[in-house]
């Protein structure tokens, strides 16, 4: 075993070393600063390759005559040390250091096989960017070039100044262009001429090349380690020009006039990506990748809060409405026009009413179990029923912006009594969910409360021949509550709650195999009458100032998990399927699964209008009879740009390859030790 070790620990560590062995010892380096993706590779000289996280990390330092390759969703930043040059390589780039140059005045040259990059040079640098047909001569200046093999090799420069030539199959220059600041040219264009360009055909051609890490505006206007050349001849009393500059005095004055407007345009740009949520970049819908420039304004006016969604996704031309992407096949920039104008006033009022309704990300007032109504409408990662024991921030929106869910979650208190009703989705309703509560003493807060969640489509994802063994299954959570509130206030409240619950199975039409239809009780009801298979869980939750905080005793016995229904519930319904037909098949295997009880607790709090949220959760298990052989989350630690609250801990177990007992692998005892985790998030919620 371990020579088996040794022999894993030799295998991960080859790369490494092979890339140390390959780093520069002095002199200027090319360093790997971010990469956002999966999907990296470098390629080094002796064809070593080095993948991102294994062999390669973040802060390591690209060799000279490595090869680096992006995949379809994987983007990466560079940075020249201490130059301080950026570039950016977008998806689906393959991209070689042929050089760099010990020093800023040395040349550093790159080459382009195929993709883009954006390149944001210190001024004093000497770069040559090169594909196969054309030559980039760079000094300082932003560029972004793009080449397609044998289709197009096109330059667009924003700031700057860069000589442009074209290559014939040889290498030899065809001809040369300058290409200033606002102007673009195509190597394979029939008139190899330079062209102005707007704000529509950048994004249109480079539109995702923004930087998500490094800041163009950070590059040194001057390399940093050139000392400058007036500077050091002050001493002489004589007037010095630097050399390759006489006669670019009016340029440099043109060119800060360029750079107050280049300020007052950043400045813009900031506003609108943090006040209006503005993104321009690319966006892959059922693998097809578009182009997308999107503003996401979010308002809040006292308990109302409202997030808009304005997209234009595109093809190739952002201002032909025959090149948006329709989502499901609706043109959502109709509202209806073309039925008004047929006349069918029916539909087109209905045409408009889902038009309008697709801007609305979400829209929400009033705080669930706090004010006497509250409603949560749009693409939400937070849907809950009660207190969340069997649904706690379910998101519906994994499939955003591709398909975009008008979800509900809504509650009425009449003080003697009130409800509680959720949807997935208005449109096509898959899971829902109703509480209902009363409280059976007078002018006392307490109240008793049922609660049943339901999905439909449980195994609608799955495949053919998984549909045979799970046919028809619908998911059910059924539960009850008491909920007290103790104290009740803007900054400090505190609730008294406890909760029972249990997950079955009902398959409404039976496939081939053996499960049959019905609901299936006797997975928490067995041969004696005995109760299994169920949770509880009974503590307070509250917030104190801006710090919610939840702490909780927790009660499972055999496969119950909490917060059944979660974020995450969309990706994983399809394995519980197939889980619950397995336990329907082999009922015997959960009299041999443990209980585990512990104390649970969290607190988290959000920042930047609630942009960015820290939640973090503890929890403390042992098995009341034995050893637990379940899986179960101890902690959980998550900054997200969305959600307030982290899922609870939950069981975990992996989907049975068959349906076979033998097969289903066992999860080890839970650990007790916090951990953290980081969890990215594709958009801003409120």
């Amino acid at each position: 075993m371990k020579r088996i070790a040794f022999a894993l620990c030799v295998a991960l560590l080859l790369p490494a070393i092979a890339f140390s062995q390959a780093k520069p010892a002095a002199g200027q380096k090319l360093i790997l600063e971010f990469v956002d993706g999966p999907d990296l590779t470098v390629t080094t000289v002796d064809n070593s390759i080095l993948k991102i996280n294994a062999g390669i990390f973040e802060g390591d330092v690209i060799p000279v005559g490595a090869t680096i390759s992006t995949g379809p969703g994987t983007a990466a930043e560079l940075r020249i040390k201490p130059n301080g040059s950026i570039l950016k390589l977008a998806n689906n780039t393959v991209f070689t250091v042929t050089a760099v140059g010990a020093t800023s005045k040395d040349k550093t040259a790159l080459a382009l096989v195929t993709g883009k990059v954006r390149a944001v040079a210190a001024k004093g640098g000497n770069y040559e960017m090169r594909s196969a047909s054309a030559v980039c001569g760079v000094r300082g200046t932003d560029f972004s070039f793009g080449v397609a093999e044998g289709a197009k090799a096109v330059l667009m420069v924003a700031n700057g100044l860069v000589q442009f030539d074209k290559l014939d199959a040889a290498g030899a220059v065809l001809g040369s262009l300058p290409i200033a600041a606002g102007q673009a040219a195509d190597a394979f264009a029939e008139s190899f001429q330079a062209f102005a360009f707007d704000a529509a055909s950048y994004a249109a051609e480079f539109g995702e090349m923004v930087f998500a890490k490094l800041k163009p505006e950070e590059v040194p206007p001057q390399a940093q380690d050139e000392e400058p050349v007036a500077a050091a001849a002050a001493g002489a009393g004589e007037e010095v020009k630097e050399p390759g500059k006489e006669g670019q005095q009016a340029d440099d004055q043109a060119g800060g006039q360029d750079d107050q407007k280049a300020e007052a345009e950043s400045a813009i740009m900031k506003w609108l990506r943090e006040t209006m949520g503005m993104e321009i970049g690319s966006v892959t819908i059922n693998d097809e990748t578009y182009s997308k420039a999107v503003i996401q304004p979010n308002l809040k006016l006292g308990k109302v809060k409202l997030g808009l969604y304005l997209p234009i996704i595109y093809s190739a031309d952002l201002f032909d409405p025959n090149d948006w992407y329709w989502p499901a096949g609706n043109n959502e920039w109709n509202f209806g026009a073309d039925k008004f104008a047929d006349g069918e006033y029916v539909d087109g009022a209905l045409d408009f009413a889902k038009d309008l309704a697709l801007k609305i990300k979400y829209f929400e007032y009033g705080k669930q179990l706090e004010d006497p109504f509250f409603v949560k409408v749009g693409n939400l990662n937070d849907l809950t029923l009660g207190h969340g024991l069997i649904m706690r921030d379910y998101a519906n929106d994994k499939d955003f912006p591709a398909i975009r869910r008008i979800g509900l979650n809504t509650g009425l208190d009449l003080g003697k009594g009130g409800f509680e009703a959720l949807v997935n989705d208005l449109a096509e309703p898959e899971i829902f969910g109703l509480r209902g509560f009363f409280r059976p003493v007078e002018n006392f807060n307490l109240a008793i409360g049922f609660s049943a969640v339901v999905d439909i489509a449980a195994s609608a994802d799955l495949e053919a021949a998984q549909q045979s063994i799970t046919g028809d299954m619908w998911l059910v959570g059924a539960g009850v509550d008491l909920d007290l509130p103790i104290i009740s206030g803007d900054l400090m409240s505190m609730r008294f709650f406890a909760d029972g619950a249990v997950i079955v199975p009902y398959v409404a039409e039976a496939g081939a195999a053996d499960v049959t239809q019905g609901l299936h009780y006797e997975l928490f009801i067995n041969d004696s009458g005995a109760i299994r298979n169920w949770g509880a869980a009974s503590g307070l939750m509250g917030k104190v100032l801006f710090i919610d905080y939840r702490l909780e005793y927790r009660y499972f016995t055999g496969v119950f998990q909490p917060s059944f229904f979660d974020g995450t519930y969309d990706r994983k319904r399809g394995e519980y399927a197939l889980r619950y037909a397995n336990y329907i098949n082999h009922i015997d295997t959960l009299e041999t699964e443990a209980s585990v009880m512990g104390v649970y607790g969290e607190g988290g709090f959000s920042l930047l209008k609630d942009k960015l949220g820290l939640t973090i959760g503890y929890m403390l298990p042992w098995a009341p009879d034995r050893p637990s052989r379940r899986s179960t989350t101890p902690t959980s630690s998550t900054w997200s740009s969305t959600s307030r609250r982290a899922s609870s801990p939950s069981s975990t177990r992996p989907a049975p390859s068959s349906t076979s007992a033998a097969a289903w692998p066992r999860p080890s005892p839970p650990a007790s030790s916090p951990s953290w985790t980081t969890t990215p998030s594709s958009a801003a919620r409120s």
